[in-house]
């Protein structure tokens, strides 16, 4: 156990580019709209990256050490240990939405006003937490991946494709 957690930041990002690798195949095989593949995988990116680190990394180390606390019997559930699990949930739930919001717009569904709004509420609230610690700006960095590759994901009607071009050429 004790090797793993030395590399719990390192398996967390494995996690996160596996999961935005699978998210994105699945997103672009139920897709009903013609979609560029590499700015979706970034737009997928985002906000798993964001479900993973709060998931897998910051909720799991929060629970880590409070469970450690309570069998050292020292644990206390303070204001600081509600804020830290608060914040891990609602970021959570805030990336799965915009999982959600992205699965829609390859859909066919217009989209982009609510992922922008969630994108903005994400960075509203985790971009201070930086002032405090570095890592706090992970989320606000994802979501402005997923927001610089969003214009270019949906394909624009008549644009062709490689295999149009080679059709027409043959």
């Amino acid at each position: 156990m004790l090797l793993l957690w030395n590399y719990i930041d390192q398996i967390v990002l494995l996690f996160c580019f596996v999961i935005s690798y699978l998210k994105t195949i699945q997103f672009l095989r139920k897709s009903t709209v013609p979609v560029h593949k590499i700015p979706a995988f970034f737009v997928v990116f985002g906000p798993v990256s964001i479900a993973t680190s709060m998931g897998l990394g910051h909720l799991f180390e929060i629970s880590y050490h409070a469970l450690e606390r309570v069998l050292d019997k020292s644990f206390v559930f303070d204001f600081r240990l509600y804020s830290l699990i608060l914040l891990g949930v609602v970021l959570l739930s805030l990336s799965v939405r915009m999982l959600g919001e992205i699965r829609d717009l390859f859909r066919g569904f217009p989209r982009r006003q609510a992922i922008f709004k969630t994108a903005f509420w994400m960075i509203v609230l985790s971009a201070p937490t930086g002032f405090f610690t570095p890592i706090g700006y992970v989320p606000t960095v994802a979501c402005l991946i997923t927001l610089a590759f969003l214009p270019f994901v949906i394909k624009k009607a008549g644009q062709n494709t490689v295999e149009q071009n080679v059709e027409v050429f043959f």
